[in-house]
């Protein structure tokens, strides 16, 4: 019996059409939509014996039987958490983070302003055009964000924690503020920092948040807003196709 190529974990939308994206370049690959690590995934890989097990961006619930890591040859995950580590270290086994993966991360980025761009329109919240807009963090989404959004129009100011991208903010002709500030302006607010920093008070209360981070998003524990929309996960949400198709190609130049 032929080892499978590959087995993909996980219940993301992008996850099945990866699959078929992988099939066609003759790859034999075998998904299984669970978030899940139990008996029935110890199972499969004790049966199916595939050459490569990709994990979800999130580290499975549950821990593989003794030994069974062992058998794979090459593991591709988004995240590891502690008890996932331990996992992989003693299988002997070294990860290979498809979320750090240079190309994908842009790649990713690009779909992820692109979709928010589009929940925003389908929103019925108005124009981007000529209104004022804070982006909080400057890494690959907040700066693609930034920039797809003053391309529409908009007046744009960058909220960084880091001096390096506010000073990169700064001089691409952004507006600069300060966490270290009492208050900050009003607008429309795009979170991309994945931690719960935000504090809503009378000093600062944007008239709409949309929440680009992964869960739980940006408000502090017991902070509510009206118009608070958390987005994560837009590019499989908005482009499932390109999703797929990126993760896929990220996944064949990391496996080379």
């Amino acid at each position: 019996m032929n080892r499978p190529d590959w087995l993909i974990i996980g219940s993301d939308a992008r996850f099945p059409k990866a699959a078929d994206h992988l099939r066609k370049k003759g790859y034999t690959v075998i998904h299984d939509a669970r978030d899940t690590w139990d008996s029935k995934t110890d199972e499969l890989l004790k049966n199916e014996k595939p050459v490569r097990v990709v994990l979800p961006i999130h580290p499975p619930e549950g821990q593989p039987a003794p030994g069974l890591l062992e058998k794979v040859d090459r593991l591709f995950v988004g995240r590891l958490n502690a008890e996932w580590e331990k996992a992989t270290e003693l299988a002997g086994k070294l990860p290979r983070l498809y979320l750090q993966e240079e190309r994908f991360i842009w790649e990713n980025a690009v779909l992820t302003a692109e979709g928010f761009l589009a929940m925003f329109y389908r929103s019925g919240a108005g124009p981007v055009a000529g209104r004022q807009w804070i982006v909080a963090g400057y890494g690959r989404v907040g700066k693609t964000t930034a920039r797809l959004l003053r391309a529409m129009g908009a007046e744009v100011s960058v909220l960084a924690r880091s001096p390096s991208q506010t000073a990169e903010a700064l001089t691409e002709g952004f507006g600069i503020l300060d966490f270290h500030e009492a208050g900050l302006p009003g607008g429309i607010l795009v979170n991309t920092i994945p931690s719960q920093w935000l504090e809503l008070s009378g000093q600062y209360n944007p008239s709409h948040i949309y929440d680009l981070a992964s869960a739980p998003g940006c408000l502090k524990p017991g902070a509510a807003h009206e118009y608070y929309r958390l987005l994560p996960a837009l590019p499989g949400r908005i482009f499932p196709d390109d999703a797929a198709r990126i993760l896929s190609e990220a996944l064949c130049r990391m496996d080379s």
